[in-house]
């Protein structure tokens, strides 16, 4: 299949003296016009042009740069001084020599194309086949069960608990997802799905769908089912779009509290050529840095994959400024350096046997991950079960293009979708809520700040950080910690209210047994007295301190006629029996005493109805 692939760019960053944007109809005067005579000369003779990468004016970038953006980043260039090279790129070392030296040009580097962030397909012999054909005409099974990210933490990000909160599948939320392909029309992408908005859709359609599958696949029964189904989902393409055109694109059609996803990532300083080693975040070129924090200060979440280069980002080599990078750029990868607000997202393993298989620790650096301390959050980056295909293999289901599943979706890019889902299942919280909706930098600062702790594996050690997996149900603590006192006074009240049942109900026992004993005492007393006459004068008064025992309370008896003694006796002794069996069955038995000799003092001690409360 054909490779995606961001077409290769030559990037110039013009000194903002040069003027070589000015109002229409206008011309630039002294030393500028000077500058942009012998930058023209230049650009003629190497068969180029300039165009402006981020609008068609200064005024009209001037126009949607507030000054949170210039206020982020105060020494990095304005973003209505970068420009993309188009033409004859073949001699570029040359070219870009030649640029630097030019009075109007403050930087110009060379960017390499930029890659989804997926793992590199597996070898031909080692590669899973396709599921059998399905050829049935009856529906996809469900796969949610699959789907062990969705599950209670550590081993998933309690999307199920989320659910259970107003607001919880995303409601309201709208997504952009930068890449290259997606088949929007798939079975279990058809209810939220907003389509392309920008770009031409590749042919290789496999890492979108599978993307936009694990954040919002329906909730339909069937197939999968998203981390927030409910969310708006829609695509730019890189197809026709440079990365930092995408984003800024992205951004003018969203809002505050909405989110950008970023599936790319290209060869950094310590590229080899060989595979994605040395691959990194698109950050850190100066032109995306800009379009992020474009997006970023208009209070748009924006997710970033950290790449698949097996790279420590601490090493001083990302802090080296290249040639050709403005003078103002620094390294957005040390967190005392101005910043984009990106959320930077490394692979962790699933828990093992995941599928029968196992890649180590669960939560663990997975081997090929980018880390170090910008790294914020880390998502599965194997064993992801959803829409579409992994290496061009429905492994899971095979159903024709619109009904592929896969188990194997895998990279920085099925870790990124993991955490886009918990984004939007928190915004969609205080959507629900009313409440202020997070930006980028107050979301990153709870990822950081709570989760289920990245582990260590031999060789890849928790220090080397790619961050904790998100835990919905400790974000939401976070977001709504009056709800969390409110929940604990609940449940204390109930952990009071069942102690009190069941003292309660002790209580009634030990009464119960106190009555029988006392009784067994009667009996006892009356088969021993030997005169008929002692017996009925007596026998009333001991029949109410049997029964004051049993209710905890002195009630004035009634007048109730006076049986023979052997009839008493036997009476006395067939209550004594019901009661043991009672206790010992802890089922209901006819009360010994008839219901018209009661005292109104409630069926809770007679076990009649149950206790008052409704308790047992």
């Amino acid at each position: 299949m054909t490779k995606l692939q961001t077409a290769a760019e030559l990037i110039v960053v013009a000194r903002p003296e040069a003027d070589l944007r000015v109002p229409r109809g206008e011309a630039p005067s002294g030393a500028a016009s000077a500058s942009i005579s012998s930058l023209t000369s230049l650009l003629k003779a190497a068969n180029c042009e300039l165009k402006p990468l981020f609008g068609a004016t200064e005024e009209r970038v001037s126009s949607w740069v507030s000054p949170s953006v210039r206020a982020a980043a105060p020494d990095h260039p304005d973003p209505a001084l970068f420009y993309t090279l188009r033409g004859n790129l073949k001699n570029k070392e040359k070219l870009i020599e030649d640029l630097l030296n030019e009075p109007s040009v403050l930087g110009a580097y060379f960017k390499p194309p930029g890659e989804p962030p997926e793992m590199e397909r597996v070898k031909a012999k080692d590669a899973l086949p396709d599921a059998p054909l399905d050829l049935s005409p009856s529906p996809t099974p469900s796969f949610e069960s699959r789907q062990g990210y969705l599950d209670a933490a550590p081993g998933g990000i309690e999307a199920r608990f989320a659910w259970t909160k107003p607001g919880g599948r995303g409601d309201g939320v709208r997504i952009i997802d930068l890449e290259w392909g997606w088949n929007f029309s798939h079975e279990d992408l058809l209810v939220s799905s907003g389509g392309l908005l920008d770009g031409a859709n590749a042919s290789d359609t496999d890492h979108g769908t599978a993307v936009i599958g694990v954040i919002g696949g329906d909730n339909n029964g069937f197939g999968v089912t998203g981390i927030s189904p409910s969310a708006q989902l829609s695509a730019i393409s890189f197809v026709s779009n440079s990365s930092a055109q995408g984003i800024r694109k992205a951004a003018d059609r969203l809002g505050a509290g909405d989110i950008i996803l970023l599936e790319i990532h290209r060869p950094g300083p310590r590229a080899t050529g060989s595979g994605q080693f040395g691959f990194i975040a698109i950050e850190w070129w100066p032109d995306d840095f800009a379009a992020i924090v474009y997006a970023t200060s208009r209070g748009i979440i924006v997710v970033e994959a950290a790449g698949n280069g097996s790279q420590n980002l601490d090493e001083a080599i990302y802090s080296t400024r290249p040639a050709g990078f403005p003078s103002g750029w620094r390294n957005p990868f040390n967190r005392g350096n101005p910043q984009c607000g990106a959320i930077l997202v490394g692979a962790g393993a699933p828990p093992p046997g995941t599928h029968a298989r196992n890649h180590g620790a669960d939560r663990s650096r997975l081997d090929f991950s980018n880390y170090g301390a910008a790294v914020d959050v880390q998502g599965w980056g194997r064993e992801v079960t959803t829409t579409g295909r992994s290496w061009a293999v429905a492994d899971l289901h095979n159903g024709g293009p619109s009904a592929w599943y896969t188990d194997q979706f895998s990279g920085t890019s099925s870790a990124s979708p993991i955490v886009v889902g918990a984004c939007a299942a928190m915004q969609g919280w205080l959507r629900a809520a009313g409440k202020p909706l997070l930006t980028s930098i107050a979301a990153r600062n709870h990822f950081r700040a709570s989760g289920s702790p990245q582990q260590d594996e031999p060789g890849r050690p928790a220090t080397q950080r790619i961050g904790n997996r998100p835990n919905l149900r400790t974000l939401h603590s976070r977001l709504f910690p009056k709800l969390v006192i409110k929940d604990l006074k609940d449940s204390t009240k109930e952990v009071i209210k069942e102690k009190e049942r069941k003292e309660a109900k002790e209580l009634a026992k030990e009464r119960i047994k106190d009555g029988i004993k006392e009784t067994k005492e009667i009996i006892k007393e009356l088969k021993e007295k030997d005169r008929k006459e002692v017996f009925e004068k007596d026998l009333d008064k001991l029949r109410d301190k049997a029964r004051d025992t049993i209710l905890g309370r002195r009630e004035t008896p009634g007048s109730v006629p006076t049986p023979g003694l052997a009839d008493r006796l036997e009476a006395l002794e067939t209550a004594v029996t019901g009661l043991l069996l009672t206790l010992q069955a802890g089922a209901p038995e006819p009360h010994f005493i008839d219901p018209e000799l009661r005292p109104d003092v409630g069926g809770d001690l007679y076990g009649d109805s149950g206790y008052a409360d409704g308790g047992s």
